[in-house]
């Protein structure tokens, strides 16, 4: 899906983050029990694959600088001949060289035996170990037991984590993952007009979601995160996926949903009237949405600090419900809208990076305003992806309909996507 180039070019930059005399590790991470023989979809750590291209358990990456020079090698977990018969096709030193362009591979058991540091003198001073900020409490993972393990035998080391710098890197995309991105919107679209085609009472929640998730099947996409269909009075609840309401006349649905494609992430928002037609009550209060997510999409461009495009949506929406006798006073929006309108999207959906940063050209995040009136049973959120271009904005996902004239026209063709 992307090039073993792009890889050793972000593997380049990782490199000038390492001091001298000093030696760095990523880890690929575990794979996890389902339920009996099953396991979970193995997803690699997102820093290990951006450096790598690899994507199976327990690899680590290390890298080793010293005097200026730098060598790199990854471990990998040893060939297993009947896992491969269950499981199909294994693979071996050669095939990831081949795969990844790394020159030096090893097998996991060399693992320590090629550490420089231990059973030899050495000159390393500076332990860099990747440990994502969300690891909490006392549980470790293996990276963190690892950096424990390594600082108890050598409490000289300076430890550093290496975390927050890779996730600056990833804020500003390539070519490549630009593409991707791209490819991951145009499916989640075709999705969303599925959705359209077929929208109706009486359906359940989860039969309307059958729709987009045909379609990314069909295209060979997976779900960027588990789908939102939350109708009637399930929308006031962020983050609703039972999905097993019956949707009714004269409901509103909301969607939350995305399709993930090369591992590059997607993500829309979308409220749309069951039965064709908003009602006017409904329709006003869309609007509030829409001005206020259009607002901070007009302000969307390089040098505009990202966190402050909440704040205009806010500004905005709360005005115009002050105009509609919702609210009295700006601040009294809190009732109805309390999250954040955006982030950054990469190979997580909600990717990493520093949201008090001023926008750069090719970066790439979301703005999701959302007002949610519990005693009227509706929620309304409204969501694009965005790419930074070098003096505004694009929509990657504008051609999914988004004013009201847009959705009613669409859902009266009923076309099939």
């Amino acid at each position: 899906m992307i090039s073993k180039e792009f890889h050793a070019s972000r593997r380049k930059q990782y490199q000038e983050f390492l001091q001298d005399y000093s030696i760095a590790f990523v880890f690929a991470g575990e794979p996890k029990e389902d339920r009996g023989d099953q396991m979970y979809d193995f997803l690699p750590y997102a820093n290990f694959y951006y450096l790598t291209g690899f994507d199976k358990a327990r690899a680590v990456l290390m890298t080793v600088k010293t005097g200026g020079k730098v060598t790199e090698t990854l471990f990998i977990d040893h060939p297993d001949e009947m896992r491969a018969r269950w499981e199909g096709a294994s693979y071996d030193k050669e095939s990831v060289r081949e795969e990844t362009g790394l020159a030096q591979v090893e097998y996991l058991e060399r693992f320590e035996e090629k550490i420089p540091l231990f059973g030899r003198s050495n000159m390393i001073e500076h332990l860099y170990v990747d440990i994502a900020n969300w690891e909490r409490g006392f549980h470790q993972n293996p990276a963190q037991a690892f950096a424990a393990k390594v600082l108890s035998c050598f409490p000289y080391l300076q430890m550093h984590n290496t975390f927050q710098k890779l996730a600056l890197l990833r804020q500003v995309k390539t070519k490549e993952e630009i593409a991707l991105h791209r490819r991951a919107c145009e499916i989640t679209t075709l999705g969303v007009k599925n959705i359209l085609a077929h929208l109706k009472p009486g359906l359940y929640e989860y039969q309307i979601e059958a729709y987009f998730d045909f379609t990314l099947r069909y295209h060979h996409a997976a779900h960027a995160f588990d789908t939102i269909a939350a109708s009637g009075p399930n929308a006031c609840v962020l983050h609703y996926t039972e999905n097993n309401r019956r949707m009714e006349e004269g409901d509103l649905i909301l969607f939350d949903l995305g399709a993930e494609y090369g591992r590059y992430a997607s993500d829309v928002s979308r409220t749309f009237p069951v039965s064709g037609k908003f009602t006017q009550q409904q329709k006003d209060l869309y609007n509030v949405v829409l001005k206020g997510l259009t607002a901070a999409i007009e302000r969307a461009k390089p040098g505009q600090p990202k966190q402050e495009l909440q704040e205009i949506s806010k500004a905005v929406m709360a005005e115009e419900l002050i105009k509609l006798g919702m609210i009295e006073k700006q601040e009294e929006i809190s009732r109805y809208y309390y999250h954040g309108s955006g982030h950054y999207i990469g190979l997580y959906t909600h990717d990493v990076g520093d949201d008090n940063s001023p926008l750069e050209p090719d970066m790439m995040f979301t703005l999701e305003p959302g007002l949610y009136f519990e005693e009227l049973g509706i929620g309304i959120r409204i969501e694009d992806t965005l790419l930074v271009t070098k003096d505004g904005c694009e929509v990657l996902t504008a051609q999914i309909p988004k004013t009201v004239e847009e959705i009613e026209a669409a859902m009266a063709k009923g076309e099939n996507a």
